[in-house]
């Protein structure tokens, strides 16, 4: 239900769940002011006028029988997301004198959204500090996690001239130059001309939705920006490798792939079977011979960034074996592309995503960023509708797909 200008509602009415989950997505271009966008939410968490510290807030949720509240960031592509959500009881659970937990969620979300805890005309300059700092040492901290940070790494070598090398929660150089004046700036932008998702997922069908959310909305949109939609790469010049050092005990091996394959492209489904097929679990051609039969590998997996057209591949090897563990990888990949599957695998990998895909169901956050992938990708299917996708996908499409992807880029952390 479009509820105003760039702002709409879906509702997905299940009696599965005892709560209501209720998402705000803000959806912003990953462009320049990413680092204000990560830091957000993270600020807007700490108060508002109507609770101004997170004890106010902690003790109101208490009081409405546990209600769960979170904020966050994602990248879809080249896409950043800013996540506001809460989850409540059904008001059907609770004594009807304390009804009304749905409709208090949802103005609960409107305080924090719109009714930020201001100080002198902008943000509260304690909270933006100490969030700042926050959020730099998570930033800072990427590096103790070193198969992310290799992948992070490879992100940025392979897309170094696209938005999407850009790190979900900023840069530390940009975060040193925000203050509470410049963020609330960049607030007012992110509430006045981003597209706004809604979802609602829960047992609702009793109740009026669109009206609760219109009696509890005080946005004042003005000109909604458009979302520029994501360079796409498909043909790769020549492969680029790029090694670095540091001080780790553990080689970490990571290939970057252009597949030109997207949520709305027909050999989506085809893709998502051949990258299991590849690497995506103890049935795939990486594990059985990079990990277990040549002994090469730690770990071997490969997964997909399908709003970007991506692949990416990671292993953790010993640093003399990089040679080795590069050429079966490249033969593993040559195997894909030249037909070299098997039934075996091709119903291994349908069974696997395919149980992933109904796990789905059973958790309204999933379900929540299912449908918005979704709407981020511009398509309308259902999650049983994928599953059927999945298992219709043939042996000759999986070869097609394989062989439009390319190579793009070899990265080597070693120490």
């Amino acid at each position: 239900v479009n509820i105003g200008e760039g702002t709409n509602l879906y509702i997905l009415n299940t009696d599965k769940f005892k709560t209501v989950s209720i998402s705000y997505t803000f959806h912003r271009d990953l462009d320049e002011d990413y680092t204000y966008n990560a830091l957000l939410p993270a600020v807007m968490k700490r108060g508002s006028r109507d609770f101004k510290t997170l004890k106010d807030i902690e003790r109101y949720l208490e009081g409405e029988y546990g209600t769960i509240f979170d904020v966050g960031v994602q990248k879809r592509g080249e896409r950043h997301l800013l996540r506001f959500s809460v989850g409540v009881i059904n008001d059907s659970f609770v004594p009807s004198e304390n009804a009304g937990l749905v409709a208090k969620g949802f103005e609960f979300l409107n305080s924090i959204i719109n009714r930020p805890l201001l100080e002198d005309g902008a943000f509260k300059k304690t909270y933006v500090e100490q969030e700042k700092q926050n959020l730099k040492n998570s930033i800072e901290a990427l590096i103790n996690d070193k198969m992310s940070y290799s992948i992070e790494r490879l992100i940025r070598v392979m897309c170094e001239d696209e938005k999407y090398s850009r790190y979900v929660h900023g840069n530390v150089e940009d975060l040193e130059r925000i203050d509470a004046i410049s963020l609330y700036k960049a607030y007012r932008d992110v509430i006045e001309s981003s597209p706004l998702d809604i979802f609602v997922v829960g047992d609702v069908g009793g109740m009026d939705i669109e009206e609760i959310v219109r009696g509890s909305l005080d946005l004042n949109k003005r000109a909604i920006k458009a979302i520029p939609k994501p360079i796409i790469k498909r043909t790769v010049k020549e492969p680029k490798e790029h090694i670095e050092s540091l001080d780790i005990n553990q080689g970490k091996l990571n290939l970057g792939f252009r597949t030109g394959v997207t949520p709305s492209s027909e050999d989506y489904y085809a893709l998502a079977v051949c990258s299991s097929v590849f690497g995506g679990g103890p049935h795939s051609k990486l594990f059985i011979n990079v990990r277990e039969k040549a002994s090469l590998a730690y770990y071997a997996f490969s997964q997909v960034e399908s709003f970007k057209g991506l692949m990416f591949v990671g292993a953790g090897i010993d640093f003399d074996n990089y040679n080795m563990a590069l050429d079966i990888i490249k033969e593993q990949f040559e195997d894909l592309k030249d037909g070299k599957i098997t039934e075996k695998e091709i119903d291994a990998s349908k069974k696997i995503i395919t149980g992933s895909m109904k796990g789905i169901k059973d958790q309204p956050g999933r379900i929540i960023n299912y449908y918005l992938g979704n709407v981020i990708a511009g398509r309308d299917i259902t999650i049983d509708e994928t599953i059927d996708k999945i298992n219709n996908v043939t042996m000759d499409e999986v070869k097609s797909v394989a062989e439009k992807i390319q190579l793009d880029t070899i990265y080597f952390l070693k120490n």
